[in-house]
């Protein structure tokens, strides 16, 4: 658990979310992928779904107080 409060860990894996967020390789794209929706309201939906996630891990691996650290 010594790696989840390392902040390059965090500043990584928010950089690639970031950069999976940038979907310049299917620019244009708009063909019906899921329930009829185009694919990009899915991926926005499960790129929001995993920024939540880590932004959960987040605050519970490396946003703590100290209090709880030293324990």
């Amino acid at each position: 658990m010594k790696l989840l409060r390392n902040k390059w860990v965090w500043f990584l894996a928010f950089g690639a979310l970031f950069a999976l967020s940038i979907d310049l390789w299917a620019w244009g794209w708009t063909e019906p992928s899921f329930f009829g929706l185009p694919y990009t309201i899915v991926y926005t939906i499960c790129l929001e779904i995993a920024l939540f996630i880590l932004f959960w891990a987040f605050i519970g691996f490396y946003w703590t107080d100290d209090k709880e650290a030293k324990e």
